[in-house]
């Protein structure tokens, strides 16, 4: 989520906040009196599937309007990177077995086929991947049945199919909500229902990329707001804090802390930690994103990464991977530099305040490839905040990276998310560049040339550039400005055409070179 929500919060996004503060928090005292007892109780049945999914078992995952294959090649490779643009839908979540299917045939269908042997494989996932997985099971019975039906959305303008989604979450939680506010005491409301999920987000989240990491043989990034946990067979842990389907396990993932952070990992093909909780022993990095959007600090009460001293610039150091230093931002924090394309100021310290120029930090710690995993969350043809339009702004990020001169990031691997999530769009391009390359010259749908109504700060990024190595195509035609954000219309939640929803998945990847 990033950076068009960046600026002080418009009427939709306050009335959000207002819908959560009015439905999550009395949903949550009823549930927290009541408790639910015994109403979430599940048969326990298999959390596995195909360890590789063949196309039939694949079909039923397979997005309406996914776009093929495309990529950039070079003999000379050092890492083959994958950006996946994901089309959420929640129908995937609806077991254990069916979400690792899902993500699973993602590999089998879009990156096995363009496997480079003896070149390491990075395969990055888009933000808020894990996302979906709080409606997995009985438990997400009903926020999966209203995301197929009318209720799921009027509008992207007020998010009242969201709001009830969120208050039938806080019910189905609401013993593992009451547990955790017992025990660490005044849980912000606003992400309790995340911080309530620990366990099911180990068992459909960690484990899942942990587990592809492993079995494909390659490196693996995804994200998602979780807590830090450990695992449990003490029986009233697992009584209070497993999910209902697999108390039999004797198992429980228990959050160890209230913080809730955008969290971003990095998962490779071999253990590395044989002591660390399960999967995360394959587990090389773990970054939280700072700066947050108003979205995710004002509407889900996460928590912010650190922002400064020695513990900012470990978040922001990244790790090694096949003679590349990986380092993650996360959205917003991508185009957080601190000044203008180009312009650093004299005496400039960029890891003073990584609220103000966490990208700069990045860069200062010695990071070459930038990973920008990413969730939009509005119409991707439309103006931003600025008044600029919001792909000609997305250039500040990916681009920018590796064109702007006071920076040395080699190259940038954005996937982006695309998809309605009840009120709540998804959208845009997926895109690698890199520092130097001679490509045919590509750019977002929109930005051939700057509007009048765009910054003037803007023109730098305007035009075809020879960086993209990789891009995916948008959901209609480059075109005149109106007749795309006409389109985007149409694809919006509550639209009612039949264009609604019809986002392009896509998965790009690039040959990255030393």
């Amino acid at each position: 989520m990033t950076a068009r929500l960046s600026a002080p919060l418009g009427r939709g996004a306050r009335l959000a906040r207002l819908l959560a503060l009015l439905v999550v928090v009395p949903w949550t005292l009823v549930a927290l009196s009541s408790q639910l007892p015994g109403a979430l109780s599940a048969a326990a049945g298999s959390d596995g599937g195909p360890d590789h999914p063949d196309a039939a078992a694949c079909a039923g995952y397979r997005a309406a309007n996914r776009a093929p294959v495309t990529g950039h090649d070079d003999p000379n490779a050092r890492l083959r990177a994958f950006a996946i643009g994901y089309h959420l839908d929640l129908g995937h979540a609806e077991s254990y077995a069916s979400w690792r299917t899902a993500m699973r045939c993602l590999m089998e269908e879009s990156v096995v086929p363009h496997l480079r042997p003896g070149v390491p494989t990075l395969v990055v996932f888009p933000e808020d991947i894990g996302l979906p997985t709080v409606g997995i099971g009985p438990r997400g019975a009903g926020v999966r049945a209203q995301s197929r039906g009318p209720a799921r959305a009027a509008s992207d303008a007020v998010p009242l199919g969201m709001a009830g989604a969120l208050a039938q979450l806080n019910v189905a939680y609401a013993p593992q909500i009451a547990a955790y506010q017992a025990r660490f005491g005044g849980v912000d409301p606003r992400k309790q229902v995340l911080l309530a999920a620990t366990d099911t987000f180990v068992r459909a989240f960690s484990r899942t990329f942990s587990e592809i990491a492993r079995d494909y043989g390659v490196y693996v990034v995804a994200s998602n707001n979780q807590a830090r946990y450990r695992v449990s067979h003490d029986p009233a842990e697992v009584a209070l804090f497993a999910d209902p389907a697999y108390r039999t396990t004797g198992t429980a993932y228990v959050a160890t802390e209230a913080r809730v952070p955008n969290a971003t990992f990095l998962w490779g093909p071999d253990e590395v930690r044989p002591d660390a909780p399960d999967f995360e022993r394959n587990l090389l990095f773990r970054n939280e994103k700072v700066p947050l959007t108003p979205l995710e600090l004002d509407l889900l009460g996460l928590d912010e990464g650190p922002s400064a001293g020695a513990a900012g610039r470990a978040n922001a150091s990244g790790v090694d991977v096949a003679g590349f230093r990986v380092g993650f931002a996360t959205s917003l924090p991508a185009f957080a530099y601190g000044y203008p394309f180009g312009q650093r100021p004299a005496g400039f310290d960029p890891c003073a305040d990584l609220l103000v120029s966490y990208a700069a930090c990045l860069d200062a710690q010695g990071v070459d490839l930038m990973v920008q995993a990413d969730a939009n969350p509005g119409r991707w043809a439309t103006a931003a905040q600025s008044g600029g339009w919001q792909p000609l702004e997305w250039m500040g990020s990916t681009w920018r990276a590796v064109a702007d001169p006071t920076v040395g990031f080699r190259y940038n691997v954005t996937p982006m998310m695309t998809g309605n999530l009840f009120d709540l769009v998804f959208d845009g391009q997926s895109a690698i560049t890199g520092r130097g390359a001679a490509g045919p010259g590509r750019r977002y749908v929109g930005t051939g040339e700057r509007a009048a109504t765009d910054p003037a700060d803007y023109q730098v990024y305007a035009g075809d550039k020879p960086e993209f190595l990789a891009m995916s195509p948008w959901s209609a035609p480059d075109a005149a400005r109106d007749a795309l954000a006409a389109a985007a219309a149409r694809l919006a939640p509550g639209s009612g055409t039949a264009q609604e929803d019809g986002y392009t998945e896509s998965v790009v990847y690039a040959d990255l070179v030393r």
